[in-house]
């Protein structure tokens, strides 16, 4: 699965990426990350560290892949890239290699994370433009996308920076988004939710994003792994059916494959498919537990 993490310059996205991994890989809710690099491990915790000493480090300035795996109850279950795009990008001619390189990605991404300063948003009216600059992008992809299973976090950054209390606060952050929020919730296959989130010495939700992504990104790989195993025992069904002593006898006449072991090789590969399934049960229902304060739109 690949999860794209977008928002302008500023918005927290390194930030949240350094603290998100090492809160995770410390462990949350019998789930933690680990890095496939150990260079990105060691960069990301490093960070971390002076992210709750209160020193946050500089906005990302080029195109970052983290290859991560997540982990259920000390074994490994979903592996998944984690791409995070420097803010400039947006702001880009569609036909740079960069802004190409973002268009692709969101539309065949698993997952895309969306991130958005809270308190510029609420102070600074060019912030409304650079997220409906956002919504642009995503909603293009979006629409260029098939029916699969498509999980959206819009994050609002800096959290602890305002009265979410306040009800014409929240009604502000929300509205830029609205329409990508309506038309998400037009849709059946692509679940979104937002979630206020805050990095720094005091971190509040910042593991709900990734597990959000994870969640829906489980959920899709099982129901495809379900599909498949009826594929698989329909085709069994069918060649075990043709399995008569004439088709053994041609078969082996014509030296061709008899039904009986077309319908074993089906049946074979039906309980490979359950043998990836079976995994994934148990980590996606344990995060709709750790979720179930979200709601989704």
């Amino acid at each position: 699965m690949e999860i794209v993490m977008l928002g302008h310059s500023a918005a927290g996205k390194t930030t949240y990426v350094s603290l998100m991994y090492a809160l995770m890989h410390t462990g949350y809710g019998g789930f933690s990350l680990r890095a496939a690099d150990q260079g990105d491990h060691q960069s990301l915790i490093g960070a971390a560290e002076w992210i709750l000493a209160g020193r946050y480090p500089p906005a990302s300035d080029q195109r970052a892949v983290f290859e991560l795996v997540l982990r259920h109850d000390g074994a490994d279950v979903f592996p998944f890239s984690w791409r995070d795009y420097r803010g400039g990008t947006l702001s880009e001619r569609s036909d740079s290699p960069q802004a190409a390189q973002l268009h692709a990605d969101l539309r065949s991404a698993g997952g895309i994370v969306i991130f958005c300063d809270s308190a510029t948003l609420l102070t600074d009216r060019r912030a409304g433009r650079d997220v409906r600059t956002i919504v642009s992008h995503v909603q293009r992809a979006l629409d260029a996308r098939g029916d699969e299973i498509t999980p959206l976090v819009i994050v609002l950054t800096k959290a602890d920076l305002v009265d979410l209390d306040d009800e014409k606060v929240t009604e502000q952050l929300g509205a830029p988004f609205m329409p990508l929020i309506e038309a998400v919730a037009r849709t059946s296959h692509i679940i979104g939710t937002l979630v206020p989130v805050a990095c720094g010495p005091r971190p509040m939700n910042v593991a709900v994003p990734v597990l959000w992504a994870l969640r829906f990104g489980i959920i899709g790989r099982a129901r495809s792994l379900a599909a498949s195993v009826d594929r698989s025992v329909a085709a069994a069904d069918r060649a075990a059916a043709g399995d008569t002593l004439g088709n053994r006898f041609l078969s082996w006449l014509n030296d061709e494959t008899p039904n009986w072991r077309i319908s074993l090789r089906h049946r074979q590969e039906a309980e490979a498919e359950r043998a990836r399934y079976a995994p994934l049960v148990a980590p996606a229902e344990r995060l709709g537990e750790l979720l179930d304060g979200f709601p989704g739109f």
